[in-house]
C-alpha cells in the first residue's frame, strides 16, 4: 500500500461504509481538513464527530499503526492535537498522555480495484505519466494547474530569499544585490559570486556606485583578480581598490582560483560575468526602490538594459583580447536573472508586506518574458503543452520537478481528475 494513495482515499472520501475505530466507536466525517504538505499532520483543521462529540484537529494517516512510533511522532508536541489516526493496518495502539488515539482502519473499506489501476497509472516508464490522457484535460482545468504552480513556485523561491532578508535585517537594498551577484554566477559560480558580494557591504556599493571604476575596482579587487600586474587598466583597477579597501576596511579578499574557468565559452567566464556585474550594479542604485515603484514590467526590463565598460568590449580576462566586440549580457541571461531573480524578490516582498499588489506584479514580469528552453521544457513540447512565455515554462518546471518525478500524481487536480475517470 502506498501512503500518498491513502491521503488521497481521504482527501476525497472514497471510503466505502460504515467508518468506526478500531474500539468500535462510530465516526462522522463533517470535513476531512485541508491537506497539509509541509511538516506536522498529514491534514489539519478536520472536523469529525466521533460517538456523539466532535472533535475539531489534525489527522495524520500511516500504513501501519506502529509507524507513529518509528517516525518519533511521540516525541514530537506538533501531534499533540491529533483526532484521528488513519491506517492501512492496525498492529500497535498508540497512546497520547496515556489515552488510546482514536484509530480507523480502512484496509476493509478501500476498492481494491481502484488500488490496482493507481498502481499501474504509477508504475508507467515514462517521465510524465498523464502525457497520452493530456490532449483528453481541457484547456480551463491545465491552465489553473498552471496557474496554481506558478504561485506555488514564486512561495518556494521566496522562502530562501526571506531567509536572508532575517539575517539582513530587512536590508531589502542589500538583499536585492546579493540575490543578483548569486545568480549572475549561474549555477557554476553561484557560492564564489555570492560570497564575493557578501565581502562587499551595499553601503559601500552604494557610496561609490557614481564612479563605474570604483565599482569594478571593488569587484575584482574582492574577487581575487587584482593580483600582480598585467596590463595598464589592471593596474589602474589595482591602485583603486587598494584604496578603498583601506578606505572601508575590507576582509576576506577572495583568491582568484576559486572561480571556475573549465568547460566555458569565453562569453561566460567569471571574469566577464563579473565585469557584467558591475555595470548593472552601477547603473542601478537602489535597484529594489525602484522594482517595488516601477508599475510597467517593460520598464523593469529597461533597468537590465546596460553596457560593460569599454575594456571588456574588448577583453574576457584581462589582457586577454577578443576577436570581436563583446562582453555585454545576451537576452537569454537577462531573462533568465529576472526569472531567478527578480521574480522571486517581488514574491518574498509581497509575502513580507502581506501586499498580493507584488505577486501581480511578479507574475505579469513573467508573462512579458519569452519562455525557457531547457530539458524539461521539452518534456512539455513533445507531449504538446508548449510554454508560450516563461510564466508557462516556470509552472511547467515547477509542476514537473515538483510532481511529475515524483510522482505525486494524487497531488495534482490534473492526476486526479484523470485517474478518477
Amino acid at each position: 500500500m502506498d501512503e500518498m494513495f491513502l491521503h488521497y482515499i481521504w482527501k476525497f472520501q472514497k471510503l466505502s461504509g460504515k467508518l468506526k475505530t478500531t474500539c468500535g466507536q462510530a465516526i462522522i466525517v463533517i470535513s476531512p481538513g485541508n491537506h497539509n504538505h509541509n511538516s506536522g499532520p498529514d491534514f489539519e483543521e478536520a472536523r469529525i464527530k466521533i460517538s456523539d462529540i466532535e472533535w475539531a484537529g489534525k489527522i495524520e494517516i500511516h500504513i501501519n499503526s506502529s509507524d507513529w512510533h518509528v517516525h518519533n511522532h511521540h516525541t514530537d508536541k506538533a501531534y499533540e492535537s491529533v483526532i484521528l489516526h488513519i491506517v492501512w493496518n492496525h498492529d500497535n495502539e498508540v497512546l497520547l498522555d496515556g489515552t488510546p488515539i482514536p484509530t480507523l482502519e480502512v484496509k476493509d473499506l478501500i476498492d481494491k480495484s481502484e488500488y490496482k489501476k493507481y498502481q499501474v497509472f504509477i508504475n508507467q516508464n515514462k517521465d510524465i505519466l498523464c502525457q497520452d490522457q493530456l490532449l483528453n484535460v481541457s484547456t480551463l482545468s491545465f491552465t489553473n494547474l498552471l496557474d496554481r504552480m506558478m504561485v506555488e513556485r514564486l512561495e518556494q523561491k521566496a522562502e530562501e530569499i526571506l531567509e536572508l532578508v532575517n539575517s539582513k535585517n530587512s536590508d531589502w537594498e542589500e538583499v536585492t544585490y546579493l540575490s543578483l551577484a548569486k545568480n549572475f554566477g549561474f549555477s557554476v559560480n553561484k557560492d564564489p559570486f555570492f560570497n564575493m558580494a557578501s565581502s562587499i557591504p551595499y553601503k559601500v556599493i552604494s557610496k561609490n556606485n557614481s564612479h563605474a571604476n570604483r565599482i569594478e575596482a571593488l569587484i575584482f579587487g574582492q574577487a581575487g583578480f587584482l593580483e600582480g600586474v598585467i596590463d595598464d587598466y589592471h593596474q589602474e583597477l589595482k591602485k583603486e581598490y587598494q584604496f578603498l579597501m583601506s578606505k572601508f576596511n575590507l576582509q576576506s579578499k577572495m583568491e582568484r582560483s576559486m572561480w571556475k574557468f573549465g568547460r566555458m565559452r569565453p562569453s561566460n567566464f567569471p571574469s566577464v560575468r563579473l565585469a557584467q556585474f558591475a555595470a548593472l550594479i552601477h547603473k542601478n542604485d537602489h535597484l529594489f526602490s525602484k522594482l517595488t515603484e516601477i508599475e510597467d514590467p517593460n520598464e523593469i526590463l529597461a533597468q537590465f538594459e546596460f553596457k560593460v565598460s569599454d575594456y571588456w568590449v574588448h577583453h574576457y580576462d584581462f589582457e586577454k583580447a577578443r576577436n570581436k566586440k563583446g562582453g555585454n549580457m545576451g537576452r537569454a541571461s537577462v531573462d533568465n536573472l529576472i526569472i531567478n531573480t527578480i521574480a522571486p524578490l517581488l514574491s518574498a516582498y509581497s509575502i513580507y508586506s502581506d501586499n498580493s499588489f507584488f505577486m501581480d506584479k511578479a507574475i505579469r514580469l513573467l508573462e512579458v518574458l519569452s519562455a525557457e528552453s531547457n530539458s524539461i521544457t521539452k518534456k512539455w513540447t513533445a507531449v504538446d503543452r508548449e510554454p508560450k512565455s516563461a510564466f508557462d515554462s516556470q509552472s511547467l518546471i515547477g509542476l514537473y520537478k515538483n510532481y511529475c518525478s515524483k510522482r505525486r500524481c494524487l497531488d495534482c487536480s490534473i492526476g486526479v481528475e484523470i485517474l478518477g475517470r
